[in-house]
């Protein structure tokens, strides 16, 4: 079979895997339809159960059985603000991200070889949540949460962290950062109302903090976020100074 025949066998068989069981037959959304002239490896496969394998796939990985990782709980509030109408609003997300380019370089084994699947389908939210800007927050304020809160209780990640606005602060110590009222797009702006989520020592804590605190927070941070360089020197680095001795004493920076 040649290359092209291949590309095309593949993705007819992600539509048919992917598509909820009345559109699986094709002709919607710029997919052609499944005809007497497609490849015979396809027309040969069991419908009823491949929509039965469907249903499990985009299930399972939505309630986690099957990545371990529940999207559906931890993306909770950005599912129904982008899926309102929808009950199974998980699965139709899950199949939609699939089906889609965001979910080409995940790992789900462990091997370091690609993202988690978190960040991947956060960022299929955001693209999908596009000039919303309150949903798009909320979705980054999920994304974030859901990373850190797995990286406190397995510091040691089996996948590539990606996300520009999470750095490792320490050997059992992760940092992400956000702006409470516009999405951050560059890693080295300040942010100006500032929330942070922090996993250190197997606890997670997050919230809304001052500056001079999330910049102490982010210090040991490699690589360290540009906007930090504003933070080196006269009062500015006082108050970082000060901020580090307090959350040292709280043992929440090393």
């Amino acid at each position: 079979m040649a290359g092209g025949e291949l590309t095309e066998l593949n993705r007819a068989f992600k539509h048919r895997l992917t598509y909820p069981g009345p559109r699986r037959t094709g002709g919607t959304d710029g997919v052609a339809a499944v005809d007497p002239g497609a490849p015979a490896a396809l027309r040969a496969v069991d419908t009823e159960q491949l929509a039965r394998v469907a249903h499990e796939l985009t299930q399972g990985i939505s309630q986690g059985a099957i990545g371990g990782v529940p999207l559906r709980e931890h993306f909770a509030g950005s599912l129904r603000a982008l899926y309102p109408d929808r009950h199974n609003a998980g699965q139709r997300a899950v199949a939609e991200f699939l089906r889609g380019p965001h979910c080409h370089d995940v790992d789900m084994l462990g091997l370091c070889r690609g993202r988690s699947v978190t960040e991947a389908f956060g960022e299929f939210l955001l693209d999908r949540a596009g000039d919303d800007v309150p949903t798009a927050l909320l979705v980054e304020r999920e994304l974030l949460a859901a990373l850190v809160k797995t990286l406190a209780r397995h510091p040691e990640p089996g996948y590539l962290i990606r996300h520009p606005h999470l750095r490792r602060t320490g050997e059992d110590a992760w940092v992400a950062w956000t702006d409470g009222t516009r999405p951050l797009r560059d890693a080295d702006r300040e942010p100006g109302a500032p929330a942070v989520f922090v996993a250190r020592g197997g606890r997670y804590f997050a919230g809304g903090l001052s500056a001079p605190l999330v910049a102490a927070l982010l210090w040991s941070a490699e690589p360290r976020p540009g906007w930090l360089r504003a933070w080196t020197a006269g009062e500015r680095a006082a108050a970082v100074d000060r901020a580090r001795e307090a959350l040292r004493r709280k043992g929440l920076v090393p």
